[in-house]
């Protein structure tokens, strides 16, 4: 509960409080990742060899139990242990003997470092501290180390006292920080508020989540308000309505909040309070109009490292069609040939326009050739997104949104990339064709989304309305 505190306080809290008939199915996707963990788990803790204790098959309370025992007898290794000192319970992947005693560890499947800056990831932190600290008070363990065994197998041991982020805090100050909230959060729901952010979309709460915050008129409610700046705007107006209302001419600045900033979340709310507002455009969007359009879509497989499924939609002359490429072969050789044929698409229309949806797509050709340098040169792909050829629509806009907003509807009723993995995952250890044809299906819709949206930014250019445009619930 103390690391899923860090994702949601409001999760955590409708976890313990909530009605179970009001919470959603777990995500096919997020079992998925349930599955792949473990199978990660299971492989690494099956080579840490002899002259270990693996409890891993039995029952919690025999588990702690034989924790106890293996402790008492110094076993060098000990895997599936259930620790506990009062009222606090811990179930660390491995526990290994030291000179300085019992050194807990978790095995993670990603990196156990932050990939930009090489700090301690929060969750992993604040996980093991709570290992180390069981072990302390139960008199087993220096309490100012843990470890996390990354997807490689390899251990990162984390010092507990070291001062980190913003606040300098170590991560037994911050263990114990949010051990106190986890205790308030237990004893009342209502001390916990909830927000919308990007992992919502992973959440069994989030449709009941969605019901609260609008039915409450929150600030949460606003994009981009974040804890540190809602708080500053609460003395102005505590919900949207509230601020809506404010004339703008009579407010004094904000600390730590900017004029332009401030202008931005009063606008923002007035376009959720008045149900009747749609899109409009404050610069002119300079959305090239080519004869030949080109929207394109790849797809990837982030467990097996694979990049699949490259879709195109093209408008020539009023005609559309849809091409796609997708690998043979869930390895190496079929990600190649997949790639080969979407370079080959990209010599044979060079003189299309060509527009993707975020930067992700040109770090995935400059991966892929990375990867298959025989395929083509690094100028290739330089030359493919070069900005008088090739433009990216997430600078203008969200597409999903918007597609929907203006009555396109895609054939999969659940679409996300989230989803497109779980399928890839089953089509892969199964071979079921209805599961590819799916994926296809999700892709192809994507690229027409994308194209959707351009015609609708550019009706929003020239006219200052899209005339499709429907309000989805906010």
């Amino acid at each position: 509960m103390i690391r899923d505190l860090l994702l949601c306080e409001r999760k955590a809290a409708l976890d313990i409080h909530g009605d179970p008939v009001l919470r959603e199915a777990v995500s096919a996707f997020t079992r998925m990742l349930w599955r792949e963990g473990l199978a990660h788990e299971t492989k690494v803790l099956s080579g840490f060899g002899e002259g270990l204790a693996d409890l891993r098959g039995l029952t919690r309370s025999e588990r702690e139990s034989g924790t106890l025992s293996t402790i008492e007898a110094r076993l060098p290794v000990i895997l599936g242990a259930v620790i506990r000192h009062n009222n606090m319970i811990g179930m660390p992947d491995v526990l290994r003997w030291t000179p300085s005693g019992y050194v807990a560890s978790e095995v993670r499947s990603g990196a156990a470092l932050e990939r930009a800056k090489r700090n301690y990831k929060q969750g992993y932190l604040v996980q093991v501290a709570h290992y180390a600290h069981i072990l302390g008070a139960s008199c087993l363990e220096r309490t100012d180390g843990a470890g996390i065994v990354d997807r490689t197998g390899s251990e990162t041991l984390h010092d507990l006292s070291l001062p980190l982020g913003r606040e300098r805090i170590s991560g037994t100050d911050l263990r114990l920080r949010l051990l106190d909230r986890a205790r308030q959060v237990r004893a009342n729901a209502d001390v916990t508020r909830g927000a919308l952010s990007a992992i919502c979309s992973m959440c069994e709460w989030t449709t009941f989540c969605r019901k609260e915050l609008t039915a409450a008129d929150v600030l949460k409610r606003i994009a981009g308000l974040g804890r540190a700046v809602r708080g500053s705007l609460e003395k102005l107006g505590d919900s949207v309505g509230a601020l809506a209302n404010l004339d703008t001419t009579l407010l004094d600045p904000l600390p730590g909040v900017g004029a332009d900033r401030l202008q931005r979340f009063l606008e923002r709310a007035r376009f959720i309070a008045d149900l009747c507002a749609g899109p409009v455009v404050r610069a002119p969007l300079a959305l090239t109009r080519p004869a030949h359009a080109i929207d394109f879509d790849v797809e990837a497989d982030p467990i097996r490292g694979l990049i699949y499924l490259h879709g195109f939609w093209h408008v020539i002359e009023g005609k559309e069609c849809f091409v796609h490429f997708f690998a043979e072969t869930a390895d190496e050789a079929g990600e190649r040939g997949a790639f080969a044929e979407a370079i080959d698409h990209f010599r044979q229309y060079r003189d299309a326009h060509w527009f993707h949806y975020s930067a992700y797509e040109r770090t995935a050709y400059r991966g892929l050739q990375r990867r298959h340098p025989e395929v083509c040169g690094e100028d290739k792909i330089d030359i493919v997104f070069a900005p008088e050829r090739c433009t990216d629509i997430y600078a203008i806009i969200a597409i999903k949104s918007i597609a929907k907003a203006c009555g396109f509807g895609w054939e999969n009723v659940d679409p996300g990339g989230a989803n497109s993995i779980e399928w890839y995952d089953r089509f892969v250890e199964t071979g079921d064709n209805k599961l590819r044809n799916r994926i296809v299906a999700y892709n192809r819709d994507d690229v027409i989304a994308s194209h959707i949206v351009r015609d609708a930014l550019a009706e929003l250019d020239t006219t200052g309305v899209i005339a499709a445009f429907r309000r989805p619930a906010i």
